[in-house]
């Protein structure tokens, strides 16, 4: 696994002005929920068997199967959280695909991945270190891949 490390972080969970430091805090999906007012609602009744999650806009909630494992729980909510700041409604997948790299900027921090960096090459070990799933780890490193920047083993 390449991580980046000479990345200038001008920006931590979308928010500008903050640093990935030692003392700052991992990103917390729900707490930004409660910051934005959007209610986290356990279902077991989502529109799909396979759903997870999913942001309603006629309720202005997230809705989330109940027990699910706590990594896919924590990448679920941020994945909706996107949906909700950008005003999506229904399915597209280009707006999957930006709720997926968005929750993978927010849940991935540079310093996390450079702490780990000499421990494995393996994508899923390293998601399971890190509380995200697995999808969300491929999705970070398929944008270090895009983003050319240079790369440290």
């Amino acid at each position: 696994m390449s991580v980046v490390l000479d990345m200038p972080q001008t920006s931590l969970y979308g928010v500008g002005g903050f640093e990935d430091k030692a003392d700052v805090r991992d990103y917390d999906p729900w707490e930004h929920a409660r910051m934005l007012g959007i209610p986290v609602v356990y279902r077991t009744d989502l529109p799909e068997a396979d759903m997870v999650a999913c942001y309603s806009e006629e309720y202005s909630a997230i809705f989330v199967r109940p027990d699910l494992h706590g990594a896919v729980e924590r990448c679920a909510i941020a994945h909706e959280i996107v949906h909700f700041e950008h005003g999506d409604v229904g399915t597209d997948a280009s707006q999957e695909e930006r709720a997926d790299r968005i929750a993978a900027r927010r849940l991935i921090r540079p310093r996390r991945l450079a702490e780990l960096a000499g421990i494995t090459d393996d994508p899923a070990v390293v998601a399971l270190e890190l509380d995200v799933t697995e999808k969300l780890m491929r999705t970070h490193l398929r944008m270090q891949r895009q983003s050319g920047l240079p790369r440290h083993d």
